[in-house]
C-alpha cells in the first residue's frame, strides 16, 4: 500500500465573513423581459449573527433592467447582489 505525501496548503486570504476567492473590479445584472422591482449590492453577506452589510448608493446604478457598478466609485467588494423582478404575464 502506497502512502500519499501532503504538502500543506499555502494560508489563503480572509475576511470576516470567511475565505475570499473572487475579486470584482466591476460588475452589471440584467434582466431581460423584465423591469426590476427591487436591487440591492452587499460588500458582505450576513454571518456569524451580523446582517448583510450594503454597498453605499454612489457605488452602484440601478436602472430599468440593469445593476451596474459605477465606475470609480465602486470599492471592488460584492459579496452578494439581489435583483427581482415580475413579468408581466400572470399565468396559473
Amino acid at each position: 500500500m502506497n502512502a500519499l505525501s501532503r504538502t500543506p496548503l499555502k494560508e489563503e486570504p480572509t475576511r470576516p465573513q470567511g475565505k475570499s476567492y473572487l475579486f470584482f473590479t466591476q460588475f452589471k445584472a440584467e434582466l431581460k423581459g423584465t423591469k426590476i422591482e427591487y436591487a440591492n449590492a452587499y460588500s458582505q453577506s450576513a454571518a456569524g449573527g451580523q446582517s448583510d452589510v450594503p454597498l453605499k448608493p454612489e457605488e452602484f446604478t440601478i436602472g430599468e433592467s440593469t445593476v451596474t457598478h459605477r465606475d470609480g466609485k465602486f470599492s471592488a467588494q460584492l459579496s452578494k447582489l439581489t435583483v427581482i423582478g415580475r413579468t408581466r404575464k400572470d399565468e396559473l
